[in-house]
């Protein structure tokens, strides 16, 4: 019946051809699957393509011309205009339906689609293929047109992405081309995961600072510099970021310290032009096999060696697998720090702060110190030769808190380190780690009372020297009888 009814039609279409002039509209907005039949041909039924199309600009975009015949009968139409859209060069991809106008306009959305899910979002042309299709329509009844594929260049919608940024001033240097502290990035396409992570060390008062890329400084021009949309100095947490050529200032950031963090952390995400910034005072918790994989179980501290330098020493059993934990960030595992190669066993390698992988201990069952260092990002394992640390049956802490009677134990989490959870102090005195609830073995740092945790948390003790220096409060404490170093973490 279909084929009578295009026969009856292709007699009397004259063949001449006029383009159409229908408007897009929402009927024809989104993707959809048609009925696929055996297609038919009609003189003066064709379509062109267009020049390439950017799809930032607009909600929709012409890729065709479209021509029908200007003489069919009466009641005769031509509607539901359709591409088939295949990527070129893709093997192994099925044609998609995008729904058009018979003016040849498409919803930018569905081509973005496409071009996301075969090649990326990196804003380059790329070649679509793509075949027309449209229904000859009378009296009801419907016959399959086609005409020759046309070919679709289109650019997809994204932000210029570079692969480095840097922080300029006052953590550096008010310079263009100074890179000294770059932000970290995953080893994917930048357009792929567009975050980028820095931790800088701060000291209390005022910190300027701007954001520079690539662009900048090959550029050598102080316009590409990046700011923040809401004025010099006048960030907040977080925020829109653009580069100085669109912004009515510098729009330089400014973080204030005033005994409140040691730190900032500062995260760009370039595809959506966000910023957020953070204010650490920095402890940093394993996280792995050691403690289960959990993410609750604070209980595997790194031991500070400096302001960005931490390690973590002990008999690496079982897999020896393990990332980082900021404890501000403690839970979310897409805010781990690990190794840049998932699963590497090399005695050294590149520290990650998005994408992290597991790092691996070279030798498992062995004695070996963890050391990650922030400030260049980078870990590296080193092996205790020849260590064989006494055996405690269990590590206490005693002082004044508890008149000097009685261990406050601590919890073996690794070998060799012990975690004591709440400990309570009521009044300001002295303490003292011991071994084996005895006095052969005690660990505390130079004369009575020396060293005030109050100002310095962490210390390395040694046998038989003085006393701490603990002011009232609840802690988390942290020790290693290997090394003798130790962390007070205040919790009220």
């Amino acid at each position: 019946m279909k084929k009578i009814l295009f026969y009856t039609l292709l007699t009397a279409v004259a063949f001449t051809t006029v383009s159409c002039d229908e408007d897009f509209n929402e009927d024809v907005a989104a993707p959809q699957t048609w009925p696929q039949e055996e297609a038919i041909t009609l003189p003066g039924f064709s379509a062109t393509a267009t020049s390439p199309v950017d799809l930032a600009s607009g909600d929709s975009v012409a890729v065709f011309i479209n021509n029908v015949p200007s003489a069919l009968p009466e009641g005769t139409t031509v509607d539901r205009f359709r591409l088939e859209v295949t990527p070129d060069g893709v093997e192994g991809t099925k044609a998609t339906t995008v729904n058009a106008s018979a003016n040849g306009k498409v919803a930018s959305a569905d081509l973005q689609k496409i071009i996301e899910d075969n090649y990326g979002k990196r804003p380059v042309e790329r070649t679509l293929n793509a075949k027309l299709y449209a229904n000859l329509m009378k009296d009801g009844q419907a016959s399959l047109l086609t005409c020759d594929p046309i070919v679709i260049k289109a650019t997809p919608k994204a932000p210029q992405i570079s692969n480095h940024y840097y922080i300029i001033g006052a953590p550096s240097k008010w310079e263009l081309t100074e890179t000294s502290l770059p932000f970290t990035h995953s080893d994917k396409d930048v357009y792929e995961d567009p975050v980028f992570t820095i931790m800088f060390p701060v000291a209390d008062g005022e910190t300027w600072f701007a954001i520079t890329d690539d662009v900048a400084v090959e550029k050598n021009d102080w316009a590409y510099v990046f700011g923040c949309v809401e004025g010099n100095g006048n960030n907040g947490i977080e925020g829109k970021l653009g580069r100085r050529s669109e912004l009515s200032d510098d729009g330089s950031w400014k973080v204030v310290v005033d005994g409140d963090a040691s730190f900032v952390k500062v995260v760009i995400n370039m595809m959506e032009g966000t910023y957020s910034i953070q204010k650490i005072v920095p402890e940093y918790y394993i996280v792995g096999a050691m403690q289960g994989w959990s993410d609750s179980k604070k209980t595997c501290m790194l031991y500070p060696q400096g302001k960005m330098t931490y390690s973590y020493t002990t008999k690496f059993e079982g897999d020896g697998n393990l990332k980082l934990w900021l404890g501000s960030d403690f839970g979310s595992w897409d805010a781990c720090y690990g190794a840049a190669v998932d699963g590497s066993d090399a005695a050294s390698g590149a520290l990650v702060g998005t994408g992290a992988g597991a790092a691996v201990c070279p030798e498992k069952g062995a004695f070996y110190t963890f050391t990650a260092d922030f400030s260049t990002m980078t870990y590296v394992w080193t092996k205790l030769e020849n260590q064989a640390p006494a055996s405690y049956e269990k590590i206490g802490l005693i002082g004044d808190f508890n008149g000097w009677g009685g261990d406050f134990e601590m919890e073996q989490v690794t070998p060799h380190n012990w975690y004591a959870a709440g400990l309570t102090v009521e009044v300001e005195g002295g303490i003292k780690f011991r071994a084996n609830a005895g006095w052969d073995v005690n660990w505390g740092v130079g004369a009575d009372l020396s060293h005030d945790l109050s100002v310095d948390n962490y210390g390395v003790g040694a046998n038989g020297k003085g006393n701490l220096k603990i002011a009232a409060g609840v802690y988390n404490v942290f020790f290693n009888d290997i090394t003798g170093e130790f962390v007070f973490v205040a919790v009220e």
